[in-house]
């Protein structure tokens, strides 16, 4: 009934088609394989049992889908914004948060950018922990970032300013803000949350 209360919201939003609506873990992956959505909004449990959204993220990971996934979560499941970002969600969206909201995010998702709030950011800086060096692949496995460009992610994952990350590199401040913009573009994203974000959520990828 949530599920079915919340796809009639999302009809009311011109910009939006919505193409299936399901409960389980099941029908949900059949859905997703074979309609192909641009993006897919997901509650952290299903109906066959609690966090399945994590188990079905690291599966269309695995199937190589395209669809871009939004999950849905209570203000007491802080725990999962991690694992999310960690399986292959691209935003993290409050119940709690007007449906307009969605909408808006589901948009930004569908862009490619990364959507969470202030405290879901908060939360992942302060866990973050990259002990491996970020690379970045694309569908070839192809590095999509330089040698140096990959030094410069997870000193701004643990929160470094440009300056700051100048001095540890031994290079100008302005050279680094030259390296942001390549980084940005290269990820197709816009900010130094956003990298943080991203960071977290393909850094599993390379384990």
């Amino acid at each position: 009934m949530t599920s079915e209360l919340l796809a009639r919201a999302l009809t009311r939003i011109k910009t939006l088609i919505i193409l299936k609506c399901t409960v389980n873990f099941g029908d949900t992956l059949e859905a997703i394989v074979d309609l192909r959505p641009d993006v897919a909004v997901l509650s952290l449990h299903f109906a066959d049992g609690p966090y399945q959204a994590l188990d079905l993220l690291r599966r269309l990971r695995d199937l190589s889908v395209r669809t871009r996934c939004v999950l849905l979560i209570n203000e007491a499941e802080r725990e999962g914004v991690i694992d999310a970002f960690r399986a292959g969600a691209r935003g993290i969206f409050r119940r709690s948060a007007p449906t307009h909201l969605l909408a808006r995010c589901i948009a930004a998702v569908h862009k490619g950018q990364v959507w969470a709030n202030s405290a879901d950011v908060l939360q992942v800086v302060e866990a973050l922990q990259l002990a491996l060096p970020f690379k970045g692949v694309n569908s070839r496995g192809e590095a999509l970032l330089t040698k140096r460009e990959q030094e410069v992610v997870p000193l701004v994952a643990n929160g470094l300013t440009n300056r700051e990350i100048s001095t540890q590199l031994g290079v100008s401040e302005h050279t680094i803000k030259n390296h942001l913009f390549r980084i940005y573009e290269k990820l197709g994203i816009s900010s130094r949350v956003e990298l943080i974000l991203y960071a977290v959520s393909e850094r599993d990828k390379s384990v």
